[in-house]
């Protein structure tokens, strides 16, 4: 329930490309091999970095069940775009759903909703506000740690290379200043429309386009022109409020 679990989820190439540039699929893996391996490496790096000491590793290689464990069940095709998108978005999601979220303003709770707990014997956990907010800090990466990496033939090096062998720029990024005013306004809204699948320079009343005629960024500005509208949720500032901040149905708890 929105705890810290270190897992890797990666997006691998079935096979591998060969000196004449074919690609060679792999023959069936045997994931009990690849969890020996897997396990004794990352043991042998817990040790170098004392973290842990040689009695600890050998208990660990002692338990029945290791404690790692594979799986490489998903598989899609090399024409398979969309299927590639949306593995992407399940290894990139966020920690934790606004939809299982309920805050209770007078106490300054928080109720998560998950499946059910079989230790717990419930589907939720509360917490307080600050606990909330430690559990969510623990999900936030150190200052200059990379969560996602890419490596062989989709690390940068590897593809400036291609592109350089092609004749194309062989720089990796374009920095946005670098970006006319059209083309990031497009990859602002085209970015947007990839998160929240919905294009916000598409009116949602007549379905026509829309520009951008200012930049708004100071709140007392913002809360009034949303207040204006009807939008601005003005419970938030009131203590005595009985409805929720995150306004969704916390039904379907389960006690023991």
């Amino acid at each position: 329930m929105v705890d810290f679990h270190p897992h890797l989820q990666a997006l691998l190439t079935d096979g591998g490309f060969g000196p004449m540039r074919w690609f060679v699929a792999f023959p069936k893996m045997d994931l009990c091999h690849l969890d020996y391996v897997f396990r004794h490496r990352v043991l042998q790096m817990l040790l170098r970095e004392r973290r842990i000491d040689a009695p600890v590793i050998r208990t660990r290689l002692g338990w029945r069940h290791s404690g790692f464990s594979l799986r490489n069940a998903v598989r899609i095709g090399s024409d398979e775009n969309e299927g590639r998108r949306a593995l992407w978005e399940y290894i990139l999601r966020s920690p934790f759903s606004q939809e299982k979220l309920w805050y209770q303003t007078k106490p300054g709770s928080v109720i998560y909703l998950s499946t059910r707990h079989p230790v717990l014997k419930r589907n939720f956990e509360v917490f307080s506000a600050y606990d909330w907010l430690a559990a969510l800090t623990a999900h936030i990466p150190n200052a200059g740690e990379h969560r996602v990496r890419d490596s062989g033939w989709y690390r940068n090096g590897s593809r400036g290379k291609r592109r350089k062998a092609q004749g194309e720029a062989t720089t990796a990024l374009v920095e946005s200043s670098e970006l006319s005013p059209s083309e990031a306004k497009r990859a602002w809204a085209r970015l947007i429309t990839q998160v929240f699948e919905v294009d916000p320079l598409v009116c949602p009343q007549c379905a026509g386009a829309m520009r951008i005629l200012a930049c708004i960024e100071q709140p007392e500005v913002i809360e009034k022109i949303l207040t204006h509208l009807g939008f601005w949720p003005t419970h938030i500032h009131s203590p005595s409020a009985e409805v929720p901040v995150a306004i969704f149905p916390a039904t379907g708890l389960i006690a023991a």
